[in-house]
């Protein structure tokens, strides 16, 4: 069924509207949501022609065929899915400082480099961004708030952490990826997404971290969001490793925001719960 274009008829004040848009190489995700309104929140995934195009002019031919999303929203968040990234303490705020830390993970990157304090967690995600998408979404939208995806993530899954005494490690599962995500008390101990060709390899990388960080299979806990077949094709097996394997529970606040909230990526849909 094919999507109804996103026309500025849709709606009436996008002053009274924040826009979300999750980019990655093939897809582009996009989230309106009424800040006065229930049940208002409008969605659609979008394929980029990346097979002909460049990831530029994909998003570019997207946005243009779209034409609601060049109007004047209250907020603009532009999540970016990137696997070049590194994360600092929040002291390396020198930008000469944080391009070298960068360059050595990455001595080849020549575009931009992005940096989302999350004040809370003493950290720093730096993400290098090509200077062609940077460029498209500053000079097309009215000062974008530009996000590594494991940014909301981190400060979302932080701040259900503080809750209870036990161990947790959050897991994010969306197409081919799994984003890993745990905290020791106030402090990230990891966060990283890796990629995988079949659930049993996202069973792998799960169970590998876990030992890595020395967590305890009998009380530290597992929650797991994001692709409904994935998450229930991978949680019985890890159940026979793990005393505690659960589902995140769906933010109760964001169920008003309308039945398409379901369908979302979980991390373009915390983003109002991450301010």
């Amino acid at each position: 069924m094919e999507q109804q274009a996103l026309n500025k008829d849709l709606i009436s004040n996008p002053r009274l509207w924040r826009l979300a848009i999750r980019i990655n190489e093939n897809k582009v995700h996009i989230v309106l949501l009424c800040s006065v309104e229930d049940n208002s929140l409008i969605y659609r995934e979008i394929p980029l022609d990346s097979a002909t195009l460049s990831q530029q002019k994909a998003l570019e031919e997207v946005i243009y065929d779209n034409p609601l999303l060049l109007s004047d929203f209250d907020k603009i968040d532009c999540i970016i899915e990137s696997n070049k990234f590194t994360i600092v303490p929040t002291e390396i705020n020198d930008i000469d400082t944080q391009e070298k830390i960068f360059k050595a993970s990455f001595p080849n990157f020549e575009g931009t480099i992005i940096d989302n304090n999350i004040a809370e967690l003493n950290a720093t995600i730096l993400m290098g961004v090509d200077n062609e998408i940077i460029n498209f979404l500053r000079r097309t939208f009215n000062n974008p708030r530009i996000l590594h995806h494991l940014t909301p993530l981190c400060t979302y899954f932080h701040r259900k952490n503080r809750l209870g005494n036990t161990g947790k490690m959050y897991a994010n599962i969306h197409d081919n990826h799994i984003d890993l995500l745990s905290f020791n008390k106030d402090s990230l101990q990891l966060a990283n997404t890796f990629e995988f060709r079949e659930p049993i390899d996202a069973i792998y990388y799960i169970l590998a971290c876990r030992q890595m960080l020395k967590l305890d299979p009998e009380s530290d806990e597992l929650f797991i969001a994001g692709n409904n077949d994935i998450r229930e094709a991978i949680t019985p097996t890890l159940r026979e490793y793990l005393a505690y394997v659960m589902p995140i529970i769906f933010p109760a606040a964001m169920f008003k925001a309308g039945k398409d909230a379901l369908n979302a990526p979980f991390d373009l849909i915390i983003l109002p719960l991450c301010e």
